[in-house]
């Protein structure tokens, strides 16, 4: 069959493979998966996306202050 992504969800997958659930298991566990808490942006990201849209908010109203002068 091939390799698998790291990662996807191999639950069909293993219905078609030549082996079972119990070569599986066999294998030893490399690590635990553990819940990540909500991470906060640092101030420097917050301030840069702020900026940003807020920048995008001002050419979008001059685009459209423009164009109602235009043909209005």
């Amino acid at each position: 069959m091939g390799r698998h992504q790291a990662g996807a969800d191999l639950t069909e997958a293993l219905k078609l493979a030549p082996h079972g659930q119990d070569k599986v298991s066999a294998m030893r566990a490399v690590g635990l998966l553990l819940a990540a808490e909500p991470k906060r942006m640092a101030l420097h990201e917050r301030v840069f996306y702020f900026m940003a849209y807020m920048n995008l908010s001002i050419v979008l109203i001059i685009i459209l202050i423009l164009s109602l002068w235009r043909w209005a």
